[in-house]
């Protein structure tokens, strides 16, 4: 055969295969997804936890604000669809989704592995640490292993990746499980006498700490167990997740997200940055 032959049928078989791969892709969109029904709606379902510095709620009129907040709303201009925000909580986001009460959650949900055995998640977007409060003057804790004790009350908000890191690392104290989305009231449960030690995220941790003088942060110098934050979608639904990864990375490289998020002061998150290097040789 000659090398004309060979590389006609090679080129038909490329045909061939491209016409599958096209196949197979209007197969997909006959059947539909997630991404074209919010599109043919015009409605985007997001679940959030109230969260500040990226999520807060009015009290009185219930208007939502924040960097996470005015994120969504610019990725729903972008593809002209309403974005229709239901409040939900740490114990209860992943029925949320899997129920469709909404398509995504924007709860800033520490990824591990028994969260994405549940659900989906995209790409990282922020990473944050724990810490924990204890009143001002208790000097029984100097580092995290020190809560593995008989007899220490650690206060936890159910649902939250604490616990799991609680009950792995410090099985020996009594664990207080809250049900609220309020990521502060571990806190406010060692400032009340109800627990000798809170346990959350190490910016809610700080915050609480600078407003409540008969407290203090343990551990804000040097967090632990530092986590990925992504958004969480039902499992499945590849194509949100496809779609909000390519709108995570438009909104962090571009500069845009940052800049939404100076008004609402220091945000104790941290991105993973590209380290970019000349593409090709050098001009």
């Amino acid at each position: 055969m000659t090398d004309f032959a060979m590389g006609r049928r090679a080129g038909l078989a490329g045909l061939g295969m491209a016409g599958a791969l096209v196949g197979s892709a209007a197969a997909q969109t006959a059947a539909g997804g997630v991404m074209e029904k919010i599109i043919r709606e015009k409605q985007f379902k997001i679940g959030f936890i109230p969260s500040p510095p990226s999520v807060v709620k009015d009290p009185a009129s219930g208007q939502l604000k924040g960097f996470v907040i005015d994120g969504v709303k610019f990725i729903c201009q972008a593809i002209n669809v309403e974005p229709v925000f239901v409040e939900t909580t740490w114990a209860n986001f992943t029925s949320g989704l899997n129920s469709g009460q909404f398509d995504l959650s924007v709860a800033g949900t520490f990824a591990t592995i028994l969260r994405a055995s549940a659900v989906q998640f995209t790409r990282p977007i922020w990473y944050l640490g724990y810490s924990a409060v204890a009143k001002r003057g208790d000097t029984r804790f100097s580092k995290p292993a020190d809560l593995n004790r008989e007899g220490i009350r650690i206060a936890l908000v159910q649902g939250g990746a604490s616990v799991e890191y609680a009950k792995e690392n410090w099985p020996k104290a009594q664990h207080i499980l809250l049900a609220t989305g309020n990521l502060t009231a571990p806190f406010v449960e060692v400032a009340a006498g109800r627990a000798d030690v809170g346990v959350e995220d190490a910016w809610q941790a700080r915050r609480f700490a600078a407003a409540q003088p008969a407290v203090v942060d343990l551990f804000g110098s040097a967090p632990y167990n530092v986590l990925p934050i992504n958004w969480a979608i039902k499992r499945g639904n590849q194509d949100l997740v496809e779609f909000m990864n390519i709108a995570i990375d438009f909104l962090l490289t571009t500069g845009r997200w940052e800049k939404m998020a100076e008004p609402y002061g220091a945000t104790g998150r941290f991105w993973a940055k590209p380290a970019l290097v000349p593409f090709g040789p050098e001009a």
